[in-house]
């Protein structure tokens, strides 16, 4: 498959919502650091990717610094659970998904 810059660039533009609204640098999202925070902002970053960007899952990964396409499964899954447990990471969600939506 082909990746077009359009994709690339819808991708970039999820990242930067996602560390707006985290307050963590694009940067560290696609780092391999593990702090919980950053975690958090990557598994967010991977979440909205997986959904609103028609990539393959290993190249979602690889724009993440990550190696493996289960690692935005996991992300996705980590995400689709902590929303409902957490309030405050609802709200930063729901502030992302009206973002993205509006792209």
């Amino acid at each position: 498959m082909k990746i077009s810059n359009i994709q690339i660039n819808k991708l970039q533009e999820i990242q930067s919502i996602v560390a707006n609204e985290t307050g963590i640098k694009v940067s560290d999202i696609i780092a391999k650091n593990r702090k919980a925070n950053i975690v958090q902002a990557r598994h967010l970053s991977m979440h909205f990717s997986r959904w609103y960007v028609q990539l393959p899952l290993i190249e979602i990964a690889k724009l993440h610094g990550q190696n493996n396409h289960a690692t935005v499964i996991h992300a996705d899954n980590c995400i689709s659970y902590d929303i409902r447990k957490n309030a405050k990471l609802n709200e930063i969600y729901e502030n992302i998904k009206s973002q993205i939506k509006s792209l």
